[in-house]
């Protein structure tokens, strides 16, 4: 077993189970939640006794609050609207109405039949009314003088008629009336009115409230310590929650981010079941990668010599045959003859041979490759005419060498043709010229191993 698989059987091992941790979380949080539940009821037992004497105060101080911060804004609603004769002022007044009217029936369905009615209250609510009908008509005769049409506006307006009087006057005068109604003494004074009689309402309903509370204070404080007691216990659990899932979970997921982005492998941290996933997952991304660097280097290298094959010759010389390069063919003089004498084997190790003296003596940036049979060609970047010479000698030496290869082998010998982007008298490509070259070669069966366009030979 190597270091790497016990590294990881040591890492599966670790971390913390959220399994575990979730069922431990669970049984504190239900007993917990039994604990709050038995304090809730008792709280709800004793807030009973408290809300039928409380609700009327709330909710009618509710109703005085919001009838006079909704009647101002009301009013401002309104008065925007006579200026710029946007609808959506209207829209918002008559949401503004239809709150405040629901809080005053939910108001009046609370009052107790032995509850004194308070008369500031209902003084606020007359002046209120009497503000709407005047802001409404306001509005309305505003209305009629913009072009939208009725459709525009909300019910409130659209079932508000004007009198025959309003209907004869003009846009203008439509207009003028309009803002003379909510600039009015009589409308000036409705304002200050509703807002003494809601703070006349405030102060009493306040002193009625505090005598109340007073007496249900000191119970209310003991279960509110209770309350809060748990409320601290239960939020220690969430936080111990949320902290280990952002630790566990959440955090080595975001490191993962940008590995898993740029296939990389993960950082195997986190809980046990984040570990056991970037384990797996490391294991597939590296078999993965095993497996596509074999694929990629079949498909471009010859099997037998490990040379690149002929597609990826094909492929690198279409982009380098218009480049400064040259380009050298060679094959093995009388392979066929060792086949049929030798054997495929011996056959198969000349072939080997050959292909590791090119290796050897040519450049780590020359491309190699056995292009079929015994053929051999070599991209030589950066060189020219003038590097014909040097490079016939290497194959005289590569010759010299497979004199004698060893490994029982007989004596080979190879035959080469090159040819450069400088040469004289170019033909159709690199590549047919280096190949003529070579055939010109044996034709001769000149003692010469190599030649190139222009040698003379």
């Amino acid at each position: 077993m190597d270091n790497q698989t016990v590294n990881t059987e040591k890492s599966h091992k670790k971390g913390v189970h959220l399994n575990r941790l979730n069922v431990c979380l669970i049984v504190i949080g239900l007993v917990l939640m039994l604990f709050m539940v038995f304090s809730m009821y008792d709280t709800n037992k004793s807030f009973n006794q408290i809300v039928s004497v409380t609700d009327a105060y709330l909710s009618s101080q509710q109703t005085a609050g919001m009838l006079s911060n909704i009647a101002n804004n009301m009013s401002d609603q309104c008065a925007d609207f006579i200026k710029t004769g946007e609808p959506d002022c209207v829209h918002v007044y008559a949401g503004q109405l239809s709150a405040i009217n629901a809080q005053i029936a939910s108001n009046e369905k609370m009052k107790t039949e032995d509850e004194i009615e308070d008369q500031f209250m209902v003084k606020a609510l007359a002046t209120f009314r009497a503000m709407n009908e005047t802001e409404i008509r306001a509005m309305r005769l505003m209305a009629d003088t913009l072009p939208m049409g009725m459709a525009a506006f909300p019910l409130i307006i659209q079932q508000t008629p004007l009198s025959p009087e309003d209907q004869a006057l003009t846009a203008e005068e439509k207009k003028a009336l309009a803002d003379k109604l909510i600039s009015s003494d009589e409308y000036r004074l409705n304002k200050e009115t509703l807002t003494t009689a809601v703070d006349d309402s405030h102060r009493v309903a306040s002193e009625q409230g505090k005598n109340r509370s007073m007496q249900t204070a000191a119970h209310v404080k003991k279960i509110m310590r209770r309350q809060m007691l748990l409320l601290i216990l239960f939020i220690i659990v969430a936080l111990v929650a949320l902290l280990m899932n952002r630790f566990l979970i959440i955090s080595p997921i975001q490191r993962s981010a940008d590995k898993l982005d740029q296939r990389k492998p993960l950082p195997v941290e986190g809980s046990y079941e984040v570990r056991h996933l970037a384990n797996v997952y490391n294991e597939v991304l590296k078999d993965n990668a095993e497996k596509t660097e074999a694929l990629s280097y079949a498909a471009s290298h010859d099997a037998l010599t490990g040379l690149y094959n002929r597609g990826e010759f094909d492929r690198v010389y279409s982009r380098a045959e218009n480049e400064k390069v040259g380009i050298m063919i060679a094959d093995v003089d009388r392979f066929k003859q060792f086949n049929d004498e030798f054997g495929h084997e011996v056959g198969d190790q000349v072939l080997k041979t050959v292909a590791a003296k090119l290796t050897e003596h040519f450049r780590a940036e020359d491309f190699v490759a056995r292009i079929g049979g015994d053929e051999f060609c070599v991209i030589m970047p950066g060189t020219n005419q003038q590097d014909a010479t040097v490079m016939v000698e290497k194959i005289e030496q590569i010759n010299r060498e497979l004199q004698e290869p060893g490994d029982n082998l007989p004596s080979i010998t190879l035959t080469a043709g090159f040819a450069f982007w400088d040469r004289p008298d170019p033909g159709e490509s690199l590549f047919h010229d280096a190949d003529t070259t070579l055939l010109d070669l044996k034709k001769t069966r000149t003692v010469c191993s190599a030649a190139y366009p222009g040698e003379g030979v």
